[in-house]
């Protein structure tokens, strides 16, 4: 991506911060869909609506740091994504656990049939599921621009074509 003006200092935007953005509102959806096919295993109460709101409060906070507020003080967004994307990253792999964790205990406490969750519709989700949170904590220790790239990128392809693959019948 190229450089845009604001003030006297032009801003190189780079690739790192919008595919650091792409991934936080993919998982976001991918939770949203995930919420949504196990709401029957949902109690509708304050401990329940709590946890919800702490997992959606959770997205809102680490999408705060995916772009710098002050974008004159970043000239170039990646060296801004180099000293904040741990705090991203620690927030997905904390969401995500929790997700899991509501899952699993949906799956043997309530007796949700394993084969109906999202994740496990088809050999494609299946393997986006499998990929994703490994992916997610090698992020976390890849310092690299290139590196960082190549797995923002990955785990974007794996997100991506975990939700729209299947419409298209790849996995069957």
């Amino acid at each position: 991506m190229g450089a845009t003006k604001t003030g006297s200092a032009p801003i190189r935007v780079g690739w790192l911060v919008p595919l650091l953005a792409l991934l936080v509102l993919v998982d976001q959806t991918h939770f949203w869909l995930t919420a949504y096919q196990l709401r029957s295993f949902f109690a509708f109460d304050y401990a329940t609506l709590l946890a919800i709101l702490c997992v959606i409060g959770g997205y809102y906070v680490i999408s705060t740091f995916v772009f710098p507020d002050d974008p004159e003080h970043w000239p170039d967004f990646d060296l801004y994504y180099l000293k904040t994307n741990r705090i991203v990253l620690a927030g997905m792999i904390a969401i995500n656990l929790i997700t899991f964790a509501y899952a699993a205990y949906a799956a043997f406490g309530f007796g949700l049939k394993i084969e109906s969750a999202p994740i496990l519709q088809n050999r494609v989700t299946i393997a986006a599921a499998l990929l994703f949170f490994p992916c997610l904590v090698w992020l976390w220790f890849v310092k690299s621009r290139r590196g960082n790239l190549a797995i923002l990128i990955l785990m974007n392809v794996i997100l991506l074509t975990g939700a729209i693959g299947p419409k298209f019948g790849l996995g069957d």
